[in-house]
């Protein structure tokens, strides 16, 4: 099909998209209005019926909305609580959209922290395309950089990395990673990260560059707080007292001045000597609320009740550890009665 006959059969198929999704918004218009109403995906069958079998096309055009949508999350609360259901939305009208199942798996992953989701959609991506050696190389990466705190992760990451590999298509540094992580020690987790996002980062689609550079930034945000960690460890020995903020290394001349954090966070040292940065613990809070709320709501939807404390989500099909809060000395307040977290 050429482009001028594709763009025109995608003008026509949004044309279409519109009328079916006004169609359905009256006939559901007794229900809970959703918060954007603009993304409310009508069921893929009725698409299917009304787009005569251009289910492709409609697939492209829903993975474009699935993008501005995450765009939007990105600079709104964060939520992406559409985002499973318009992905698997896309791969259903087109089962081989090879796109759909990586970067959606890394949306899922990355940004909205739902690690299973993720993997079940690029599990569902090598069934259909098995050929693509990007699929499980990213369900790879999910077990190295989001479950490395796991018991076997980097077993299973060594498996998808060697199912990667065996497509035939896959570049050479996947056969490379394969053969260090069988050598303990011999990469490091933030090593594997950095060479994910640099590689999103030549990316054309501008969102994914976009959060591969965030994701390149917390990167040299972390490697400050290692290398602030082990000044002021360095200077607690010499002086032989510990350091109680920041400020001390900089009276001392050890430092001359604190890294500036693009994200316009802050650092401090924790009790135990460790520097740490706002912004990162910021993140990483919504991380770990976003995973445990995740669970709740299939706790609740499974067991039709809240469980009676978190510790009750720690049981197989549910969470394998309870994530600890990120920042010192601060834990989960929960209520089991609503089942609400902060």
């Amino acid at each position: 099909m050429s482009s001028a006959v594709r763009m025109l059969a995608l003008c026509g198929v949004a044309l279409l998209v519109t009328l079916v999704i006004t169609a359905q918004l009256r006939v559901d218009a007794a229900r809970a209005p959703v918060k954007d109403e603009l993304l409310y995906l009508p069921n893929e069958k009725l698409l299917n019926y009304f787009t005569c079998g251009m289910d492709s096309i409609i697939a492209d055009f829903l993975w474009l909305r699935c993008v501005q949508y995450t765009a939007s999350e990105l600079k709104g609360d964060r939520a992406f609580t559409w985002l499973n259901h318009m992905l698997h939305t896309c791969v259903r009208l087109d089962p081989y959209f090879k796109d759909v199942y990586r970067y959606g798996g890394i949306f899922l992953a990355s940004l909205r922290a739902d690690d299973d989701a993720g993997l079940r959609l690029l599990e569902k991506g090598v069934a259909q395309v098995p050929t693509a050696w990007e699929l499980p190389y990213e369900m790879a990466m999910i077990h190295l950089l989001n479950r490395k705190g796991e018991p076997g992760a980097r077993e299973r990451a060594r498996l998808y990395l060697a199912m990667s590999a065996d497509t035939g298509r896959a570049p050479a540094f996947v056969a490379d990673l394969v053969d260090k992580l069988r050598e303990a020690g011999a990469i490091t987790d933030t090593a594997i990260e950095r060479e994910m996002w640099e590689k999103l980062a030549e990316s054309d689609d501008r969102l994914l560059r976009d959060m591969a550079v965030r994701k390149l930034e917390e990167l040299a945000i972390r490697e400050y707080c290692r290398a602030l960690t082990e000044q002021a460890a360095r200077h607690a020995r010499r002086t032989r007292t510990p350091v109680k903020d920041l400020d001390e290394l900089l009276r001392a001349g050890v430092i001359t001045a604190l890294p500036q954090d693009p994200f316009g966070g802050s650092f401090f040292i924790d009790a135990d000597g460790v520097v740490r940065n706002t912004s990162l613990l910021d993140e990483d809070l919504r991380r770990r609320e976003t995973a445990i709320r995740n669970v709740l709501e299939k706790f609740h939807r499974d067991q039709g009740r809240w469980p009676a404390s978190l510790e009750e989500l720690v049981r197989p099909g549910y969470l394998a550890v309870l994530p600890e809060h990120p920042y010192p000395g601060r834990d989960w307040r929960y209520a089991p009665e609503t089942g609400a977290l902060k």
